[in-house]
């Protein structure tokens, strides 16, 4: 398993700041269970995003407020421009995004970072994109509302 968390570097774009690779650890008292924690917020709701520099995607999730999806991306063939994948966006939510099975790109503004199988990745309302593998991909994402940037 591995960990992506996206920020915001020195130049104000989007970028993987952590690149972890997880395992889980045994749960003192509780014999045979094993976890791994990926991520956990520090307040509530999350705070507002940093300003960013592609287009809002209104997710009309308030501040504080939980959506769990699965999400699943067609695959996009050899011809098609990687771009249209999905247009480069940032919303007013903390998503953790869990790759299920298929394979993606993430697109930031760094680069591109392959995730399959296992992967989770932290989008706290930064610029991304995704573009599917040749299979598609199979997300499960849960999304917490954030402040709306003023």
């Amino acid at each position: 398993m591995r960990t992506l968390i996206t920020g915001i570097d020195a130049q104000g774009r989007s970028c993987v700041v952590s690149d972890i690779d997880m395992a889980t650890a045994a749960v003192p008292g509780i014999p045979g269970v094993r976890n791994a924690v990926h991520y956990r917020t520090t307040e509530s709701p999350p705070s507002a995003r940093l300003p960013a520099l592609a287009d809002n995607v209104d997710v009309q999730l308030p501040p504080g407020i939980l959506r769990l999806m699965v999400v699943d991306h067609a695959p996009h063939g050899p011809n098609d421009d990687p771009t249209t994948a999905t247009k480069m966006h940032n919303t007013d939510a903390l998503d953790i995004v869990y790759v299920v099975e298929g394979q993606a790109e993430l697109a930031l503004e760094d680069g591109s970072h392959a995730v399959g199988p296992g992967d989770c990745v932290v989008t706290p309302g930064v610029d991304h994109a995704w573009q599917a593998g040749p299979d598609g991909v199979r997300f499960l994402v849960f999304s917490i509302g954030t402040p709306r940037l003023q």
